[in-house]
Parts: structure tokens; C-alpha cells; sequence
């Protein structure tokens, strides 16, 4: 990302908020699940952090609609919490798609983390109707009032930034 700019930039990153949450809600019979294979390697990261296993889901778009489909899970999730992970939730078609996938092949349930809520569209009513039995998110970005579902949880990224700012102040 820093090649995109001509001034000075940090990178930061709410991997670490997301991971501590899930650390201290415990991961019992949990497994990480990418819900596409450009998460991967993200996903990798918070599985080697979690100390957890890993699965994808297998995604793959037909015709020329943007609706992708779930049609196989790579790794063991029967008999396991699912926890899906992604940088952000547009219209929630993927995290619902992966939930639906993922009960199929034996999932307990579905918890869903992901930094940015965009909340888009039919968003709010999709994650209402899902499986999903939890999302996590950041107050990276605010959630209106009308786009809010009571499975949301948002977890400060403050914290992320005052470090930052300091950091840069102090030139540490």
C-alpha cells in the first residue's frame, strides 16, 4: 500500500483488535475459514495467530452476474465453530454465501470478524436472514442507526490509532 503514495505512510491494521476479542471469547473447537481464496493468505495470518486450523470455501462466479456461489469447503469444519474473516462486509452476500456453505458441511454455528462494515444495500437484511450467529466489526467506519443489525458487535480500533499517533509524534 505504501507504494501508492508520495508522503510518508503506516499501515495499519486491526488484525491484532479482532484477534485479542476472539482470543479472550475462547476458541474451543473453532476453525478460521477464508471465505474466498484472495483471503487466504489473511486468513492464514489469523489462523497462526489464533493458534486455530484452516479452511477456504471454494467460491466461483457463473455467467455474467455478480452473484458468486459456494460450492465446496477445503479443510474440516463439521463438528467446529466457524469463524470467517474478511476486510470488509459490502452487501453481505459473501459472509452469508460462506455461512450457508459452511452449516452444510457440519459447522456448529458461524461467527463473522471483519474491519470495515460498509453495510451496503441489502446488507442489514441479509445478515438479519443468515445463519450468522455473530458479526464483529471495528468502528473503522460508523454504522448508521438504519443500517444496524443486533448481531453486530464493533470493537474500537482507538486504541490502533492513539498508538500510531503517538508513535509518529514521538518518532519511535
Amino acid at each position: 500500500i505504501h507504494g501508492f503514495f508520495h508522503i510518508p505512510v503506516d499501515h495499519l491494521t486491526a488484525t491484532g483488535v479482532l484477534c485479542q476479542h476472539f482470543l479472550n471469547a475462547g476458541l474451543a473447537d473453532s476453525v478460521l475459514v477464508a471465505p474466498d481464496a484472495g483471503e487466504v493468505k489473511d486468513a492464514g495470518r489469523y489462523a497462526k495467530r489464533l493458534d486455530i486450523p484452516l479452511a477456504i470455501v471454494d467460491k466461483r462466479r457463473y455467467g455474467d452476474d455478480e452473484q458468486a456461489r459456494a460450492i465446496h469447503v477445503i479443510g474440516t469444519v463439521k463438528g467446529k465453530h466457524a469463524l470467517i474473516v474478511d476486510d470488509e462486509v459490502a452487501t453481505a452476500g459473501t459472509l452469508v454465501e460462506t455461512a450457508r456453505i459452511l452449516l452444510e458441511h457440519g459447522a456448529l454455528d458461524v461467527t463473522a470478524g471483519v474491519v470495515h462494515p460498509v453495510l451496503s444495500g441489502p446488507a442489514p437484511e441479509r445478515l438479519r436472514g443468515s445463519a450468522i450467529k455473530r458479526l464483529v466489526v471495528t468502528d473503522s467506519i460508523p454504522i448508521p442507526k438504519e443500517r444496524w443489525c443486533d448481531k453486530i458487535e464493533v470493537l474500537s480500533v482507538a486504541g490502533l490509532f492513539a498508538e500510531a499517533i503517538g508513535r509518529i509524534h514521538d518518532g519511535r
